[in-house]
Formats: structure tokens, C-alpha cells, sequence
């Protein structure tokens, strides 16, 4: 199986098994009307150990039906300039600068022929494997505190950072017209953007994504499935960082649009039996004021806060990014009390982080290691059962 828009002519027909996707309110549906939930998982690079098709294979039997890649590094995509003529084509068809060590055409193409569906997450910094173009923001700091990345992130997202601006654009545009006749893909427009200043959460973002899908839109023969991630502040919240803008938010106007966010323990050393501060949130049907809870209380505020927001919108809302490590302690009550949560708020999908095929790195999390795999399936199956797309 080969990607019908980019080596040979291939009529959709004969693509195998997976429907196109939209949104239909608060869920996800596929193109008979039937409401679909994506089982994905994180395929991780690593240390660039790269990605083969045994891997992808590897999870499907495990039950998963998507795989989301979040390593498409966009200063490797767009070292060049900031138009379309600064993408660097090889990344696509030779992997040559790519952490997966294989052409991102061949794993979509594996991805096809798997039947899975793949999220296409853009990296534009934050990590430090997630690096801009050496073009881009000039005069701003190089260091990699998250403070710093985030005055990158809001350049962008005010308007101040025209060309950045103008260049992640077009590298969805490219990357749209790319894959535009395939199913089976999905656009998340950045991974886990971050500020400073809440109130950018609203018009200056809502304005940002959209010029970014309208980008994607003037391309597309039929439209994928696009996915924002809600703004976070790293500033001090009562004591938490990385805190999703939730009141400030804005909603966009395009459509086929799902809402995403990542959730992780979120406190060090969190306890089921801790003490910790949550705000006013509806909790198990019934309001709850603000005030300190047990850890089950808390992990229920960070995701309710989130789902609640994205529902007002009747968008769907997806975790692209959740986990905790087995080496951690309390990390099954972390999972039944999150996985509960996340069932109680109406989640549309989920992706589990991670797999990376070198089972020395991400230890605790790593699927891909056997002892890890069979502590953590175990817990997701109960919690989320069959491991398949689920119809409702």
C-alpha cells in the first residue's frame, strides 16, 4: 500500500478499512454516522531509535487503533525560510534528518495498511529535541527553561512573530496537501503549547489556530480531523504548573475541530490520600466549592475543569498525552482515579504515552518493556475494556 497523492494514482476505494472522520458534537464519527472512540498510543523516538513497521504491529495487537506521533520537529521540516519553498522534502521521502530513522511517507504508509489511524503532531519547541528553525526568533532566548520556550510560543500566538507565524502555517499546508486524499490522518497543531499570560488563551489564540486550519482547509479535497491543544500557563498556580486555560478560552469557528489536552500526575509524589487544592468543579454529578481534596478529588478537578470547558463548546475533547509511571508510588489509584474521570466528563479519545522501542528509555511508562506492558494493559483494559473502535 502507497500513498495514493504522492507515488502513484489510487482510487479510495482501495484504501483498506478506516472510515473518514468528523465531529459530531461532543463525539467523534465516522462517515456512516456512528459515533467512534480512537484507542491511540504515543510511538515515541526516543533517543532516536527510530520507528519500524513491527512497532506499529506490535501495538495494534495489543488493541490499539491509533498510533500519534508528536516527533515531527519542525525546525527539520522548515530549516530553510519560512515559505514553502524552506520545507525540506526529504524528511518525508528519506527520513534523512528524522528521529524515526524512516520516512514519515513510510509510516503513514504502514499506518494505511494497518488500518490504524495516525495523529500528526507538530513540535515547535519546548524540548530538547523540539528545537525552531535556526531562522526563526531571532534575538529571543536559547535556553530551554519553560518560561523561555513560552515567550517563543506567545511571539507566535500575538502576532508579534509574523514570519514564525506565517512558517508554522505553511508547514501544515504543506503537510496537508501531503496527506489530503488519506483517511486515516489527523492534524494536532502544536504539542503542549506554552505562556505566560493567560488572557492570550482567548482572541489572540482562537485567531492563531484559525488562520493555521484555514491554511490546511485551502488544500484539502475532504477534511480531516483538527485538533488544538488548550493553551497552559507555567506560571504558579496555586502551586501547579502547566495548568490548562480553561476560563479565558476561546472557541474557534472552523469546523471539525477537537480540543485536546495532556494529562500527567501533575504534583510530585502525588497520594490518594494527599491533600491538594482544587477549584469549584461539578464532581460525580454534584458541585463541589473550591477547596483542598485527596488526590482522587484532584486528578477529577484537572480533568473535569478541562472536559466541562470543551463541552460548553460541544466540541469533543481528546487526551493526546496521559501516563504514570509503575515505578511511582500510587500509580494504580492514579489510573483508576483519572480513567474514572475521564469516562465521567464524556471523553471522545484517548492516546496512551508511551512505546519506544529501546525499553531502556521512558522506563515505567514504556510499553514496549514487557514488565511495564503487562502491569499498565492490564489496568487500561479494565478501565477502558476492549481495546478496539468502540462504537456507541
Amino acid at each position: 500500500m502507497v500513498l495514493p497523492s504522492l507515488l502513484m494514482p489510487l482510487a479510495m476505494s482501495q484504501i483498506p478499512g478506516v472510515s473518514w472522520l468528523h465531529t459530531c458534537g461532543a463525539y467523534i464519527c465516522d462517515e456512516s454516522g456512528q459515533q467512534v472512540s480512537l484507542t491511540g498510543i504515543d510511538i515515541f523516538s526516543g533517543q532516536g531509535e527510530g520507528i519500524t513497521l513491527s512497532d506499529i504491529q506490535k501495538v495494534k495487537a495489543l488493541g490499539f487503533n491509533t498510533i500519534r506521533l508528536n516527533d515531527m520537529h519542525w525546525g527539520l521540516i522548515e530549516p530553510f525560510n519560512e515559505t514553502l519553498k524552506g520545507i525540506d522534502e526529504s524528511w518525508f521521502t528519506t527520513g534523512k534528518t528524522s528521529f524515526y530513522k524512516v520516512s514519515f511517507d513510510q509510516i503513514v504508509n504502514w499506518a494505511v495498511g494497518e488500518n490504524m489511524y495516525v495523529i500528526i503532531c507538530l513540535g515547535l519547541g519546548g524540548q530538547v529535541y523540539h528545537k525552531p528553525p535556526g531562522w526563526a526568533f531571532p534575538g529571543f532566548p536559547t535556553g530551554t527553561t519553560d518560561k523561555e520556550w513560552a515567550q517563543k510560543y506567545m511571539a507566535v500566538i500575538n502576532g508579534t512573530a509574523t514570519r514564525e507565524a506565517t512558517g508554522i502555517a505553511n508547514t501544515w499546508k504543506y503537510i496537508a496537501n501531503r496527506y489530503k486524499d488519506i483517511p486515516n490522518v489527523m492534524f494536532e497543531l502544536l504539542n503542549e503549547p506554552l505562556t505566560t499570560k493567560t488572557a492570550l488563551a482567548g482572541n489572540s489564540y482562537k485567531t492563531f489556530n484559525e488562520n493555521v486550519i484555514s491554511a490546511i482547509e485551502s488544500v484539502e479535497t475532504r477534511s480531516h480531523l483538527k485538533l488544538i491543544p488548550l493553551l497552559l500557563n507555567v506560571m504558579n498556580y496555586h502551586g501547579y504548573y502547566w495548568v490548562e486555560i480553561t476560563n479565558e478560552a476561546v472557541d474557534v469557528s472552523n469546523s471539525n475541530v477537537v480540543w485536546t489536552s495532556h494529562h500527567y500526575s501533575g504534583v510530585s509524589n502525588w497520594d490518594p490520600n494527599g491533600n491538594y487544592w482544587h477549584d469549584a468543579f461539578t464532581w460525580q454529578g454534584k458541585p463541589l466549592n473550591a477547596g483542598y481534596g485527596n488526590g482522587t478529588v484532584y486528578s477529577a478537578w484537572r480533568i473535569a475543569r478541562v472536559a466541562q470547558q470543551i463541552h460548553m463548546w460541544n466540541k469533543p475533547w481528546i487526551v493526546t498525552e496521559f501516563s504514570k509511571k509503575v515505578t511511582e508510588t500510587g500509580w494504580q489509584n492514579w489510573y483508576r482515579a483519572t480513567i474514572n474521570a475521564m469516562k465521567e466528563n464524556k471523553i471522545a479519545s484517548w492516546s496512551f504515552f508511551d512505546y519506544t522501542s529501546n525499553t531502556t528509555h521512558e522506563v515505567g511508562w514504556n510499553i514496549a518493556d514487557p514488565t511495564t506492558q503487562n502491569q499498565i494493559m492490564p489496568v487500561l483494559r479494565q478501565n477502558f475494556g476492549t481495546l478496539t473502535v468502540m462504537r456507541r
